[in-house]
Formats: structure tokens, C-alpha cells, sequence
């Protein structure tokens, strides 16, 4: 006891160096927000499948941040000058001229058509194009000139045949043009209308001289100057003379602008887009405008956010300048929403701290404890804050998530570590001990408890480390629960000396008498679980059996955007952009297949692209010999080809990415060890069989630090096999009901990594109820029999693990009051672990358990 009397007569220089220690790091708790990250990334080893299709086809597919902007507007309802393409493509250039910090580029459906027939008209077929119709114009003039400019003046004089002679003079006929002279000629012979007499003469003998006579009827003496009619002209010239057609629109584009790409969509739309293309941005009212970050995907540009998310907001008040119906969304903007959504929650962890103060105030009978656990709780949180900030000058980067968790577990264990010490110091000065003797025996026996127990928490939760990309949350929850356990016990006892039996209200601390005790309903409960203790051990483990089968098998979805409110504008967008394109348009599924290896490339890629269309779960598909639901005769896959090397097809599926239905789709067409395949399916698939592999790992290493921790500190292995029985059970069942209440009732597919995280934070924060409890029937035990000292152990420490249980159950159920699935789904699985774990286990299951197992010493 000596070290603990040196800490409570020492208390006023204890407590300058912790508010020394606070002052100090008050500077890393104020930057602590800016590496916060709101995005959710999947995490895939580099070596895996999918991982290598990435690196393969990143020059061609990008893998850059980015946003999408939904536009609700139908591409085909306007082709003209002041249509959506026009508006789209001055959208595209104000994003390019914005000065938005990492902006690559962007593409729409217009933009790539653009850059498509840019493309198409380049190089010698541009030069084609302009030659042939320079040459039509050319000819026309000449035959149609004359003519035109004759019926002009003609009309000037009625149109009276004694009046061709006047008006060919005005015309300029001067006798000297063979050509205009046999026209003149050639009207003195005509009869009827004056357009008519006109066409008619226009000799056809004298135009086979300069245009082909099929090609005739396109031109005329009233449209030879028109652009559409010389472009018709010249297309039907290249298609009679090279052998190949071009469609008049193109050679309109071509003659009539430096940038053919952009008259053309401005002029003619999507007209002959071709199906590949236009699958890709537009549906049938909705036209999709991509975004493009000159950085990767995840990676953190401006404290712990990425380029897309950075940009969110002026990206967004750029578009709404063209558009007031357009939606951005894309991982970035569902990032930057829901920031902003779970800022608006943080009123819930102020109403945690009143709750808090009221459950210390009724457990302790104590309005000054009640203001200890707003200070200690407090303290605790800056200390969660600094180790995130620490985090991120390691890491870059803390999840919102694992924020959110340290708060809620850091307000549930600080309110915890308190209410065991002061509910100690109470019990032994209502027991006569006087105030030194008390706060030092309340000090050291459940300062030696939050030792163990927070040791055990610390420990259990740094096995977040070893999870691919929880390395964060591993790192935080270590440093900031042993910041707490530091707190609580070299703080509290000090503090709590300097007010003595002034801390409580004096009616409440009237002694105990061992009567009072056994009128317990924890102790009576606890008696009759021991007399029945086979029936309840064998109930226990019958129905664990049962719940620890459903949490290896409950099934889960690797989508963390699930269930996320249809309020938020980019939910609303990913939405639109499922129901008209499809569920794997953002994520389709890329085959790669490898040339080299292909004796004869041209028939294995046309049988590789019948193979991939007849896989159950293919919608439609683009690459050499596929085109949309179709296996071509013919296909220059050249298009379709990446560094030289790889051919490319690119799969959409018809049900969505994340669907066990698409990950056997995908499998199916793994078992082809010739392609390699990629995409967010096959990513999903790879991590699978990651995880299932780490998870198992971990579950195993957490059981064997906790059962290392509490077997070493009570010397014995039946301690961590009571406690470690009584989490699973609590934890597997908690799943269950779970899953249920996801399924059911808030109608989301329950997230993967929720029954991991459940495990090892209930397997953490369950050694809390069982060293507090063992340590008691420990105590009682030195002077009592087994039984005896175990109901006193239950009865004694009852109504404070109760008021514990409670507290950490709506620390942590507080996330599920948070708008984002993946908190919910957490806060839920907490509340209804530890209230089994507080109200079954530690008080039915415990008794039974350890009676069973020290049953011989049993008086």
C-alpha cells in the first residue's frame, strides 16, 4: 500500500503535472480533426488478382480519385446549338479553367464522341474529306452559279421569256462562256414554272462533265451553296470512289470547324455514337459527366482528405451553374456529406456526458462524482484526441469510424474506471474505515483491477493493427485506453482524497450490513444459478453452440455504403445512376487476356468473348468480338488493346458488385486461369479470402492475450475460460440479432467487418465486468467458502457492474443514433452484447460457471 499512500499524500503536485499534461496537449487535440478521413476504401494485398488487372489497365481505366456528376437531363431530347452537349461541354471547360486543386480532366458523353470522330477525322481522311469537297464546291460553282444569279435577275423582270436576254446581261453574260450560253440556249426550250425551266436547264450532258449524274439530284440551283447538300455530294463521291462511307454529318463537321469532334455533338448530338460509348455515360434520362483527380483513389491530399472530396464543394456550385438538377456523388462527395451529416450528431455525445453524470449521481449517490466524471471523461477524450493526432502524423490519415468508436468507448471505460474506484471508496467507508484508509484500500484494490483490466482492453484492441488498413484504429484505441487507465488510477485517487466522505451525501453512507447483502436480488440470483449451475451451464452453452455457428455463417455485404439516408444528395445520385445504367456501372468487372500468349489471337479472343457472354450474371459486355449482348464476326480489337500486350474486356453484371450473385459470377470466371480479372467484384473476392485467413488469425491471438492477461494475474486458466465462454456467447448472439434487426427492420445487408469489430471490442471490454467481479470473489474468499463469496463477489459488485454495463452500453449504443450504417449497425450490436453480457451472463452464467469449476473447495 505504500506506493499507493506516497500517490494520495503527493496529490497536489499530481495534479499540476496533469493539468501541466493537458496544457500540452491541447495544440495536437486542436489539429487532431484535420486527419480525420470520412472515405471507406477497400483494402487489397498488391500481389492478389485483382491488384495485378489494376496496375495492368491503370494507364487505360482510371483509378484516380473522382466525382460523378448526374445530370437528369435525356442526351437525345436536343441536338442543336443550345442543347445539354453544349451546356455539357461549357460545363467541362469552366471545370478545366476552375483552378480546382488536383483537377485532371473530365469526360462526358459528348467530350468522348468528340474526342472519338476527332479521332475518326484526322490525319489522311481528314485530308480526303476536305480535298473531295473543295473539289464539289469547287464544281458546283461553277455549274450553279451562273444559273442562280440569272433566275435572280430574271425575277426582277417577271420571268418573261422577252426577258432572258436583259436579265442574262445583268447576270453578266457577256457571249464569251460556252457553258452559259448553252444554258440560255437550253431555257428558250423549256416550258412551265420558272424554278422548273431553270433546273431543267441546266443541261445534264454539260454537268457529266464535272459530277457524276447519279450524284445530281442532291444539287441543285437553289441548294448548291448549302453545306448539308455539298457534304451529301462528297460522301456519296468517298464511298463510290474509296470503297467506304462516312455519314454527310461528318463532312459537315470536318469542312466546318478546326475542331470537327465538338460541331458535330453541338450539331447532331449523339447521332451514330457507337454503343460501347454511349452505354457508358448516357441512359435513358439520366447523362453522367466523370471528374478526374490527378491523384489515386484513397489517397489523402489536404489533411485526411482526398482530391475528390477537397473538391466536393466548388466542383458542386460549378456544376449548379449549368444545371439545377444535377447531382455530384462519387466516393468523395458521399465522404463530404456525411461529414457534414455526423457533424449534426455531435449534440448526442453531449447528451452522453449529462447521462453519464446522472447515472454516477444514483449509482454513487454523489452530485460531486457526477461533476468528477464530466472532468475525468473529459481529460479521457482529449487523450483519445492527441493519440488520433499522433495517428496521423504515423498514419496520415484516422477513420471517422474509429473516431467515432474512441469517443464511445472512451466516455463508456472512463465512466467505468471511475464508478469502480469511487464505488469502492463508498463501500469501505460505509464498511467504518476511515477516509485515508478507505480512498487507499478503494486506490490499490480496483486501482490493481483497472490495471489488469485495462491492460487486458489495451492489448486486445491494438490487434486492430494486424487488420489491413485498421492499422489506425489499433494504434489510437492502445495509446488512448492506456491514457485513460493512467488517468483514472494515478488522478482519480488523489482528487478524490481531497474531499473524503464530502464526496457523497452523508444519509447514503450509513454502514452495510451483511443482511442487506444477501436481500440482494443479485445475490439471490446468483445462489440459485449455483444450485442449478449444470442446467444453466448446459442452457448456456447449448444456445452459444447455436449462436457462434451464426456469427461464422450470418451473411454480409462488403458495401459501406449501404443504407446510407436517401437525404443526402450523393445517395440520391449513386441511386440514379444504378436504377438507369445498371448495378455495376461504376464497377464493372475487366478481363484482361495476355496476346503473347495466344498462338492465333484473333480466334481465342473470339472465342473468349463467347465464353464471357454466356457467364449467368453478364448484362452486356465491350471488347474484341463483343459489342453490348452480341459476339461480332469481325472486330479490329486494336481499340481494345493495352500496352501492346493486353486485350481488354470490360463486363457489366446484372445484379449489383457487392451481391453474392455477382461474386459467382466473377469466381466463375477466374476459373479460367488465362484471364486475369479485375474490378470491384474481384477485389471483393480477393479480400474474402485475405480476410478469412487474418480474421481467424486475430479472433485466435485476442483469445490467447486476454486469456494470457487474466490467467496471469488470478494464476489460474479458469478465470479467462469463464469470461472468455461468457463474451462469445454474448458476442454470437448479438450478431444474430443483429443481422435480424438489419435485415428486417432497418432493411440493409449487415456490413463485414461488424462481427469482427464486435468481437474484438466486446472480447476487450468484457474482461472489465470479469476482473471487477473475480477480483471481489477473490477478496472474498480469503475468509469465506466458495459459495458464499461468490454470491457476496456478484451482490457486492452487482449494482455497480450493472450501473457500468448500462453506462457502456449507451456509450457505445450512442453510435447507432449517428446517420451512417456502419455506426449503426455498431452501436446497435454494443447495446445488445453488453446488456446480455450484463444482465445474463455476469450474473446467471458467472455464478454457475465458477462453482462448476472450483466445485471441490466448495464448503
Amino acid at each position: 500500500m505504500q506506493p499507493v499512500r506516497k500517490l494520495i499524500r503527493r496529490r497536489i503536485p499530481i495534479i499540476v503535472i496533469w493539468v501541466v499534461i493537458v496544457l500540452a496537449i491541447t495544440p495536437a487535440v486542436l489539429d487532431s480533426s484535420h486527419y480525420i478521413n470520412y472515405s471507406n476504401q477497400v483494402v487489397v494485398n498488391s500481389k492478389s488478382e485483382s491488384a495485378q488487372a489494376q496496375r495492368i489497365i491503370s494507364s487505360d481505366v482510371s483509378n484516380n480519385s473522382s466525382l460523378i456528376v448526374v445530370i437528369q437531363e435525356s442526351s437525345w431530347s436536343s441536338v442543336w446549338a443550345n442543347s445539354t452537349a453544349q451546356r455539357v461541354l461549357q460545363l467541362q471547360s469552366a471545370l478545366q479553367a476552375s483552378g480546382v486543386p488536383h483537377y485532371s480532366h473530365s469526360t462526358s458523353v459528348y467530350s468522348a464522341y468528340a474526342s472519338l470522330i476527332d479521332k475518326y477525322l484526322s490525319g489522311k481522311a481528314l485530308s480526303l474529306i476536305k480535298e473531295t469537297y473543295g473539289e464539289v464546291q469547287s464544281n458546283s460553282n461553277y455549274l450553279f452559279t451562273f444559273p442562280h444569279t440569272f433566275y435572280t435577275e430574271w425575277s426582277k423582270y417577271g420571268f418573261s421569256n422577252s426577258s432572258i436576254s436583259l436579265a442574262a446581261k445583268a447576270s453578266g453574260f457577256n457571249g464569251n462562256n460556252s457553258y452559259e450560253a448553252a444554258f440560255l440556249q437550253n431555257l428558250n426550250m423549256t416550258a412551265g414554272m420558272p424554278g422548273q425551266r431553270i433546273e431543267e436547264a441546266v443541261s445534264i450532258s454539260l454537268v457529266k462533265n464535272y459530277i457524276n449524274d447519279s450524284l445530281v439530284p442532291e444539287l441543285t440551283v437553289f441548294n448548291y451553296t448549302s453545306v448539308r447538300a455539298l457534304s451529301e455530294v462528297t460522301s456519296g463521291i468517298i464511298s463510290e470512289a474509296y470503297g467506304f462511307n462516312l455519314d454527310w454529318q461528318y463532312i459537315e463537321s470536318a469542312v466546318s470547324s478546326s475542331d470537327p469532334g465538338y460541331f458535330f455533338v453541338t450539331h447532331f448530338g449523339l447521332s451514330g455514337i457507337p454503343s460501347f460509348l454511349n452505354s457508358t455515360y448516357d441512359a435513358s434520362n439520366i447523362t453522367l459527366l466523370y471528374v478526374v483527380f490527378s491523384t489515386p483513389s484513397g489517397k489523402d491530399v489536404q489533411g485526411s482528405e482526398t482530391a475528390s472530396e477537397a473538391a466536393y464543394s466548388k466542383v458542386n456550385a460549378i456544376v449548379r451553374g449549368y444545371f439545377d438538377n444535377a447531382i455530384v456523388t462519387g466516393n468523395g462527395a458521399i465522404a463530404y456529406e456525411t461529414n457534414q451529416q455526423t457533424a449534426k450528431s455531435g449534440f448526442i455525445f453531449g447528451l452522453l456526458f449529462i447521462f453519464l453524470a446522472i447515472s454516477i449521481l444514483f449509482a454513487l449517490w454523489s452530485w460531486k462524482s457526477a461533476v468528477l466524471v464530466f472532468i475525468f471523461s473529459g481529460i479521457s477524450l482529449l487523450l483519445g484526441m492527441a493519440s488520433e493526432f499522433l495517428a496521423g502524423l504515423i498514419f496520415h490519415s484516422v477513420s471517422f469510424i474509429v473516431n467515432y468508436t474512441l469517443e464511445a468507448v472512451l466516455l463508456g471505460i472512463s465512466a467505468d474506471y471511475l464508478l469502480f474506484i469511487l464505488s469502492r471508496f463508498r463501500e469501505e467507508l460505509r464498511a467504518g474505515r476511515s477516509e485515508q484508509e478507505a480512498i487507499e484500500t478503494a486506490a490499490k484494490e480496483s486501482g490493481k483491477s483497472i490495471l489488469v483490466s485495462g491492460l487486458t482492453v489495451a492489448l486486445s484492441l491494438f490487434t486492430f493493427y494486424f487488420i489491413p488498413g485498421f492499422r489506425d484504429w489499433g494504434f489510437v484505441l492502445f495509446v488512448a485506453v492506456l491514457s485513460t487507465v493512467a488517468l483514472e488510477t494515478l488522478l482519480l485517487p488523489p482528487v478524490a482524497s481531497i474531499f473524503g466522505k464530502r464526496l457523497f451525501i452523508q444519509g447514503k453512507l450509513r454502514p452495510a450490513s451483511v443482511e442487506d447483502t444477501r436481500k440482494s436480488a443479485f445475490y439471490r440470483i446468483s445462489d440459485r444459478s449455483i444450485g442449478k449451475r449444470y442446467a444453466v451451464i448446459a442452457a448456456v452453452m447449448l444456445i452459444g453452440t447455436a449462436g457462434a455457428y451464426g456469427f461464422f455463417h450470418v451473411p454480409t455485404t462488403y458495401n459501406f455504403n449501404t443504407g446510407l439516408p436517401e437525404s443526402l444528395p450523393a445517395v440520391r445520385g449513386l441511386n440514379l445512376i444504378q436504377s438507369d445504367f445498371g448495378a455495376s456501372q461504376i464497377y464493372p468487372v475487366y478481363v484482361i487476356v495476355n496476346l503473347s500468349s495466344l498462338p492465333d489471337p484473333e480466334s481465342a479472343l473470339h472465342s473468349y468473348a463467347q465464353m464471357l457472354l454466356s457467364v449467368p450474371g453478364i448484362a452486356r459486355g465491350y471488347g474484341p468480338y463483343l459489342n453490348g449482348t452480341e459476339v461480332s464476326s469481325g472486330s479490329n480489337y486494336s481499340q481494345f488493346v493495352i500496352g501492346h500486350r493486353y486485350a481488354l474486356y470490360t463486363l457489366y453484371l446484372s445484379s449489383s458488385p457487392y451481391s453474392q450473385s455477382a461474386i459467382d459470377t466473377v469466381k466463375e470466371i477466374r476459373s479460367e486461369r488465362s484471364l486475369i480479372v479485375g474490378g470491384l467484384t474481384s477485389s471483393i473476392i480477393d479480400q474474402q479470402a485475405q480476410n478469412s485467413k487474418i480474421y481467424s488469425e486475430l479472433e485466435a491471438l485476442i483469445v490467447v492475450v486476454i486469456g494470457l492477461v487474466i490467467g496471469l494475474s488470478f494464476r489460474t486458466w479458469k478465470y479467462p475460460l469463464v469470461s472468455l465462454t461468457g463474451v462469445l456467447f454474448s458476442v454470437s448472439w448479438s450478431t444474430l440479432i443483429l443481422y435480424a434487426v438489419s435485415r428486417y427492420l432497418l432493411h440493409e445487408a449487415l456490413i463485414y467487418l461488424i462481427p469482427v469489430i464486435l468481437f474484438l471490442i466486446l472480447f476487450s471490454l468484457g474482461s472489465d465486468y470479469t476482473v471487477f467481479i473475480i477480483s471481489r470473489i477473490n477478496e472474498n474468499r480469503r475468509s469465506l467458502g466458495l459459495r458464499e463469496s461468490i454470491n457476496r463477489g456478484i451482490a457486492s459488485s452487482g449494482r455497480t457492474v450493472s450501473t457500468l454495463g448500462i453506462i457502456l452500453a449507451v456509450s457505445l449504443g450512442s453510435l447507432s443514433a449517428i446517420p451512417v450504417p456502419f455506426l449503426q449497425q455498431l452501436g446497435i450490436s454494443f447495446i445488445i452484447s453488453l446488456l446480455l453480457d450484463t444482465f445474463l451472463i455476469r450474473t446467471v452464467y458467472f455464478p454457475a460457471m465458477i462453482s462448476a469449476l472450483y466445485r471441490r473447495q466448495e464448503n
